[in-house]
């Protein structure tokens, strides 16, 4: 039989020829984590070693895992308020450790207003904590109070499965975070050695309160410090779900997700705004949610949750409409809200190329401007429409 050779950072991978040399897993094993939970059920075991890991208050098994190029994979999703994964392994990391997860918010902690934790063996006065704070930025905490952290675009969070590593070294004092197979954060800040808390996934074991809410899954400790090229090789397995996610969109439309035959008008000033199928659903879904955010606001002055809005938000005893769709059903568009003190957010992103992306913004809650880009990501700054309609069909059900 034929066989086919090939070096990933160092690693000398087989596999037959014309197959696949290396899966995501294989990939991870090869660089010797202490422990690896592919997190594919609420319990299980580790893939390296002998730990095991159970789930704690509100978590299920069987969610659409991340995009790793593997069939049939899944995650665990956790509620938010008192789900999490934790594990038999406690220490094992000395001068020098990485961690790694992939995650898919389905809100943001700004949202949620507490902590998403994603892992780690928290220890007082001895960090070792990846968290996403309420400020929507990832830090890594390596010793008492300090961080280096990465600020990832907003509109990318809600959704969107992302892998996240984070290494230190205690010796060189450089601590680095990895997004997405990437470095997109390093500082100098050390950390102290010798960690010895339980390994936990979702919430801290000493912190309370930082419940993750969302898709979790692919969680792994090691007790050095991953090199640039080692992330970049294991996320670069992963690179062909990825590539199929991101493919042109098709002149028919989606090929899967929600449809509409309605009449989507709108314009700017310089006139009509033409549509393609994809950006009709989007605007759908935009209209949509703009009209029961609307009554939110106005019959009970107050901001209701995506979560609300898929089963029908209650306001001052009365249940409004619900979307008639969940907006991750469409694979064409990324739907992001944010709320403030002085208003609230709709970030319609495309997930595409050749597809115009949307930001409603509602001024102090109550009055609504929409602006476009046809690049995919739009701004405040971008045009803005002038009239819009929507005729014949609705994205809302009572």
């Amino acid at each position: 039989m034929a066989v086919s050779v090939v070096a990933v950072s160092g690693l000398v991978l087989v596999g037959r020829a014309g197959a696949a040399s290396v899966d995501f897993v294989g990939a991870v094993q090869a660089t010797h984590p202490l422990a690896y939970y592919r997190l594919d059920a609420p319990t299980g075991k580790s893939v390296v070693g002998m730990t095991t890991y159970k789930s704690v208050g509100g978590v299920t098994g069987a969610g659409p895992g991340a995009p790793i190029g593997m069939a049939n994979n899944h995650s665990v999703q956790l509620n938010g308020h008192d789900g999490y994964i934790l594990s038999t392994q406690a220490g094992g990391v000395g001068e020098t450790a990485s961690m790694m997860v992939w995650v898919n918010l389905a809100e943001l902690p700004s949202t949620a207003s507490h902590i998403f934790y994603l892992a780690g063996e928290s220890q007082y006065g001895n960090d070792l904590d990846l968290q996403i704070e309420t400020d929507n930025k990832l830090k890594f905490f390596t010793a008492s109070g300090g961080n280096v952290d990465y600020a990832p675009p907003v509109a990318t969070l809600v959704g969107q499965w992302h892998m996240i590593v984070a290494t230190l070294d205690t010796a060189t004092h450089a601590r680095v975070i990895y997004w997405d197979g990437k470095q997109v954060a390093a500082d100098q800040g050390g950390g102290r050695a010798g960690k010895t808390g339980l390994f936990s996934i979702g919430a801290s074991t000493v912190f309370s309160g930082r419940f993750f809410h969302g898709g979790i899954e692919e969680a792994a400790i090691w007790n050095r410090a991953l090199t640039a090229a080692e992330v970049a090789a294991i996320y670069a397995t992963a690179k062909p779900a990825g590539a199929a996610a991101s493919a042109p969109a098709g002149a028919g439309g989606p090929a899967t997700g929600p449809t509409t035959n309605a009449k989507v008008e709108a314009e700017d000033s310089k006139g009509p705004v033409t549509f393609k199928p994809q950006e009709q659903v989007a605007m759908m879904f935009l209209t949509a949610i703009e009209g029961i955010e609307f009554e939110c606001w106005r019959d009970g002055t107050r901001f209701c949750t995506m979560n609300e809005l898929l089963t029908g938000p209650v306001v001052k005893g009365e249940k409004k409409d619900h979307l008639k769709f969940d907006p991750k059903t469409d694979p064409n568009y990324n739907y992001v809200l944010i709320n403030d003190d002085t208003g609230w957010q709709l970030h319609v992103t495309s997930r595409k190329p050749g597809l115009m992306g949307f930001l409603l913004d509602a001024h102090n809650h109550m009055v609504m401007t929409v602006t476009y880009n046809r690049s995919g990501t739009a701004t405040a700054a971008d045009a803005e429409f002038t009239s819009r309609g929507v005729s014949g069909d609705s994205f809302r059900a009572q």
